[in-house]
């Protein structure tokens, strides 16, 4: 059995059935109020019965219209009715009706919002004592339905502020407890008119049991209580046990268990009581589904992958250049040694070596916390996984390629290398970098308008706001979180990646100055792009969320699978990759980076670290930018995303690097105009001929 088994076993019950619940029926009420509110008067008899005046007293607090699920229009509305009643409603469209049917029959109907502040002119107890003051203080009926703070007014009744006011005692009481809260919660909600909480019954009760009045019935939503003397006179035979078990089933409760591996589920009603809406079982949970594991278990297949991954996989440390990055910006740079020169050769060479073979490194030692990692990759899944559709397209924009949200089948990657195909499986959410005037006052379009056609540093369309989801479509806490998350992570893998840039650089260089010393043009432009300071660039960080669709259902006859993300090659200078260990999605290169044949058999999964260690380990391909600026030392990189064998969806951090915009690039062969001197252009015309270079292909693919 490959799913769990959940189902309902009844259990025994040890409501009893009969008390006054027996005599449960409705003419006006919900719930069977109506019948046992009959049954119990008929018990308790009227207090003056020595005198002609039999008359009976009520108070409806919350009375409504008077009539819907109304507790008291079987009391009051008979001709020969021997009860008279204060009816109390703040609506004010609802008052008009109640006054209709009562005030003919003599009933006193009072407008008014009672208040939970005892000092109030609005609380129960003012309005009784100044308003209602004819009603004796050991009346027959309380009745209260509030929605919210019935509690405080029962209590202050019962406990006026001071003790020269005289206490109510009612004969009979019914109020609204919330159904949904369990028998053994005492839940006493906050002294607050606006907060609208409910409270428990065993709260209730342990209220009564303070004031000597005891429980003796309840239905779905209300309770019913007398004074401790009442009880043991009429009610102690035909309602022996008074404990809330024997007195209530719960019907409507909601239940959260725990499975070992931390996944939160739900039981019982799931379904929100007043907003007609389903409890979510994604949106509860408190571990995001790839630190969900029993943590006590024998090694699983995750941790046997982790091992794999170590005893296979060639990972580059990057220390000696991240070090040495981060000395540099706190003002410690000191003259290389020829041990330190050593390592960085190395590991810049092993670096290239790498991205040789098979068009991507992995690299670790980058400086970079595994807190800062995982906390970015969980809120990705929060956002792009588990967020409600709204969320995502609060975050919608005109230019949707270089920031805010992209909806999964909108964008193809195929078109960078100018191939058509259907649209990319896979949800997109994108930052980059703000012009400095827009980072001090948001400026207006028209001024970038204006900084992009006077050709300054700021004119490339990369440099733009970036847009958040808020708190009003988002809870605050998530949509806070999300942002920090993600501008921690943007901020420092910018500096990462200035390094990495750096030492494929040098690299580069080490290879080319010992086999084509005569190629400074090249050097040159590498050498400019290793020095340059990190902190004006247009980097873009996309948030990559992967998941199967309708395409990817499995057929017997199916034999062609289509890809989450097509066949492409990215445009800038290198893609740094974090992946999680979702298994939904795998990460392909060419068999050969150079190989330009699409045959299925000619890729290779890419080997990923199942989870983020401790040492965080990042992915980097080859972009065009720095493929062309090698002279093709390094070829751009073919990838692609196909489905995995599991459902967990997977996500990434990539982060696409881009170059300064008016930076001066030096192409040794340009390959459009065939001329082997060269040309010489700023990175920002570069991008724009590259984007219109697949463009023209994609087009003429077409014709």
């Amino acid at each position: 059995m490959s799913t769990p088994a959940i189902r309902r076993r009844t259990p025994k019950s040890q409501r009893r059935k009969d008390g006054l619940i027996q005599y449960a029926k409705d003419i006006t009420s919900q719930n069977g109020e109506d019948g046992i509110i009959e049954a119990i008067f008929q018990r308790i008899p009227p207090s003056n019965t020595n005198t002609t005046n039999t008359t009976r007293y009520c108070v409806d607090v919350g009375a409504w219209d008077g009539k819907h699920l109304s507790n008291t229009h079987s009391l009051l509305t008979p001709p020969d009715s021997c009860w008279q009643g204060v009816l109390i409603e703040a609506d004010p469209h609802r008052i008009h009706d109640l006054k209709q049917l009562h005030e003919p029959l003599g009933n006193l109907c009072i407008h008014s919002t009672v208040s939970s502040n005892v000092n109030s002119e609005n609380s129960l107890l003012y309005i009784l004592q100044h308003r209602a003051n004819h009603v004796p203080k050991d009346f027959d009926f309380l009745s209260i339905d509030v929605d919210g703070s019935d509690y405080w007014l029962l209590h202050d009744i019962w406990n006026p502020p001071t003790s020269k006011e005289q206490t109510y005692r009612p004969k009979v009481v019914c109020i609204e407890a919330n159904p949904t809260m369990p028998n053994d919660l005492i839940y006493i909600p906050p002294r607050n008119d606006t907060i609208r909480h409910g409270s428990s019954l065993a709260a209730l009760v342990e209220l009564a049991e303070q004031n000597d009045y005891v429980l003796i019935e309840t239905t779905i939503y209300n309770a019913f209580f007398v004074p401790q003397e009442i009880y043991t006179k009429h009610f102690s035979e035909l309602v022996p046990d008074t404990s809330i078990e024997a007195l209530r089933e719960m019907t409507m409760g909601t239940s959260i268990y725990q499975l070992y591996d931390g996944t939160l589920k739900l039981w019982g009603c799931k379904k929100m009581l007043w907003h007609n809406m389903p409890m979510d079982e994604a949106k509860l949970q408190v571990l995001p589904p790839q630190k969900r594991s029993f943590p006590f278990a024998p090694q699983t297949s995750s941790m046997a992958e982790s091992a794999f991954f170590k005893s296979t996989s060639i990972v580059v440390d990057m220390s000696a250049y991240c070090k040495d990055s981060s000395s540099q910006q706190q003002g410690n740079e000191k003259e290389e040694s020829q041990e330190a020169a050593a390592v960085k050769r190395e590991c810049a060479s092993e670096i290239v070596r790498q991205l040789k073979y098979d068009g991507f490194v992995l690299v670790k030692g980058t400086g970079m916390s595994q807190q800062v990692c995982q906390d970015a990759l969980d809120n990705t899944h929060a956002f792009l996984q588990e967020a409600d559709e709204s969320v995502r397209r609060s975050c919608l924009t005109k230019d949707r390629a270089r920031r805010g949200y992209s909806p999964m089948c909108t964008e193809n990657f195929a078109s960078l290398i100018g191939e058509d195909g259907p649209n990319d499986l896979v949800r997109k959410f994108r930052i980059g970098p703000t012009t400095i005037a827009e980072i001090g006052a948001q400026t207006e379009r028209t001024e970038e308008i204006s900084a992009a056609s006077s050709g300054t540093p700021s004119s490339s369309p990369l440099h733009s706001p970036n847009v958040w989801p808020s708190s009003e479509v988002w809870d605050e806490h998530s949509s806070t979180a999300f942002r920090n998350a993600t501008e921690t992570y943007y901020e420092r893998i910018c500096k990462v990646s200035h390094s990495i840039v750096q030492a494929i650089c040098h690299g580069i260089m080490f290879e080319e100055h010992q086999s084509n010393p005569d190629q400074q043009s090249t050097l040159s432009s590498l050498q400019a792009i290793a020095s340059k300071d990190i902190s004006d660039h247009t980097s873009i960080l996309t948030l990559l969320g992967y998941r199967k669709g309708t395409r990817h259902k499995k057929t017997q006859k199916k034999r062609h699978v289509h890809p989450l993300v097509a066949a492409h090659t990215d445009v800038g200078v290198i893609t740094v990759l974090l992946f999680d260990g979702g298994n939904s999605a795998l990460l392909q290169r060419k068999s050969s980076p150079t190989n330009e044949n699409n045959d299925e058999d000619q890729w290779t999964n890419v080997t990923l670290p199942p989870m983020v260690p401790e040492d965080p380990i990042f992915v980097v391909n080859i972009a065009d930018c720095l493929s062309e600026l090698s002279n093709n030392c390094l070829p751009s990189t073919l990838h692609r995303v196909m489905p995995g064998s599991g459902v967990s969806p997977r996500n990434c951090l990539a982060l696409f690097v881009g170059l300064q915009p008016q930076e001066m690039l030096h192409f040794h062969h340009d390959h459009d105009n065939g001329q082997q001197d060269g040309t010489i252009m700023t990175y920002e015309e570069w991008r724009k001929r590259r984007i219109a270079k697949s463009q023209a292909v994609l087009e003429s693919n077409k014709k």
